[in-house]
């Protein structure tokens, strides 16, 4: 089993050195584009079974999927197997938190297999019966709150449209900095 991380958690010493051992797949969701043709190139090779975090994110149940995971399962002709994990945030928290907390439970909720031509088509029914599954937890899944966590401007993310009070939070300050960074220039 192999899985798709951040470019940047190679920077990482031990987590990095893991990584590149296990010979995972590291893709930059920064640049979508060429992450995607990077996960084209690299899983046509992969036998075994690729593991996509489609929301790219530590933030929150609130974030959006990115379509990726979805189209690589269509391109490659393979099945997606969704499943809901929640409750990790309480084992590490990271960046808040630079602890590891032990005798934390996680909650890991196993959907049907979707068929590789319904994946991209269905990505966003898909994703609703996911957050749904971890909402209905019995170890609930991380929220995010941008006055608690930050607004990482620097990161591509977006709040899933379902949340739509933290939808607009996140654009009026999205666009509040688009207009602060214009006056700049």
């Amino acid at each position: 089993m192999r899985f798709v991380a951040r470019t940047e958690l190679l920077d990482w010493a031990v987590l990095g050195a893991a990584l590149r051992a296990g010979g995972h797949v590291a893709v930059d969701p920064e640049r979508p584009v060429s992450a995607y043709r990077d996960l084209i190139r690299v899983s046509e090779s992969i036998t075994d079974s690729l593991v996509v975090f489609p929301q790219g994110t530590i933030l929150g149940i609130e974030s959006a999927f990115f379509p990726g995971a979805f189209h690589l399962a269509r391109s490659l002709g393979r099945p997606l197997l969704p499943i809901a994990i929640t409750g990790s945030h309480r084992i590490w928290e990271h960046p808040f938190s630079p602890a590891v907390r032990f005798g934390q439970s996680v909650h890991l909720q196993v959907l049907p297999a979707v068929p590789s031509e319904r994946a991209a088509l269905d990505m966003r029914e898909i994703e609703r019966s996911l957050k749904r599954q971890a909402l209905l937890s019995t170890i609930q899944p991380r929220r995010y709150e941008p006055d608690r966590d930050g607004w990482w401007d620097d990161y591509r993310f977006d709040i899933d449209s379902d949340f739509e009070e933290l939808a607009e939070r996140v654009a009026v300050h999205r666009r509040r900095i688009a207009c602060s960074r214009s006056d700049e220039e």
